[in-house]
């Protein structure tokens, strides 16, 4: 996951630089990026797994049980902020990419 998350924060920063100037290698950039939320997906369903065990096999309520869910699996929050954040420099990506288009 390390290695995603790795990826992922170089392409942002690369993105947010403008240093990567064509939109040949925006749309590079959005491919990857898109590939790379993917698989932080998988990591995602894997953390959510843990988290509906927990709250599932907790004796208590179910108010009580979803807290010790969120406590003892943390990386479902941490994912699931990082893929909407992701998702949103992907639109951001398209929309420079619709105006780069326009534009010709």
């Amino acid at each position: 996951m390390e290695e995603i998350l790795k990826k992922i924060t170089a392409i942002i920063e690369t993105y947010e630089s403008g240093v990567w100037v064509s939109a040949d290698n925006l749309r590079v950039m959005l491919r990857e990026l898109t590939a790379n939320n993917y698989y932080l997906t998988k990591y995602n369903i894997e953390y959510f797994q843990k988290f509906n065990a927990i709250q599932y096999k907790h004796k208590g309520s179910v108010a009580s049980g979803k807290i010790l869910a969120e406590e003892q699996v943390p990386e479902l929050r941490i994912i699931r902020k990082i893929m909407e954040a992701t998702e949103n420099v992907m639109w951001s990506m398209k929309s420079e990419l619709s105006i780069i288009k326009n534009e010709k």
